[in-house]
């Protein structure tokens, strides 16, 4: 299941923000824990990948997007769903931006604070903003 995958990578991406390195035997164990299949696997990997190739990127378009915020004050957890959910938004066209948002959300929801799933969103809204001024 996607959730699960995205889960997993949202784990990943959370110890890379704080070790700058992906360890493959974390990673191993994060998708052994969410049971992912085959197909989940080749989603977490491909996202995986896609999120650290594209996180500067993602992070030079989202500065300044929190109003009073410098991007080393934004809490990791949240970082890391914002990267996961605007790296689908700019990668995966089969995957609808608000899913992304949602999923991002609930991420926070689950592992952050209890402000995290609003300011996430707006950070969101913010960077969909942004697209459809491009």
């Amino acid at each position: 299941m996607r959730r699960d995958a995205r889960e997993a990578v949202y784990r990943m991406i959370y110890s890379y923000l704080l070790t700058g390195e992906v360890d493959g035997e974390l990673k191993n164990y994060y998708y052994f824990e969410h049971k992912l299949n085959g197909k989940d696997v080749e989603f977490a990997d491909t996202l995986l990948s896609a999120v650290l190739e594209n996180e500067d990127k993602i992070l030079k378009k989202i500065e300044g997007l929190p109003k009073g915020y410098s991007l080393d004050r934004i809490n990791q957890l949240d970082k890391a769903a914002i990267l996961i959910a605007a790296t689908e938004i700019d990668n995966f066209p089969d995957i609808d931006d608000i899913v992304s948002i949602d999923e991002a959300t609930r991420l926070t929801e689950k592992y952050s604070t209890e402000n995290s799933p609003a300011f996430v969103n707006g950070i969101l809204a913010g960077y969909m903003r942004l697209n459809d001024e491009r």
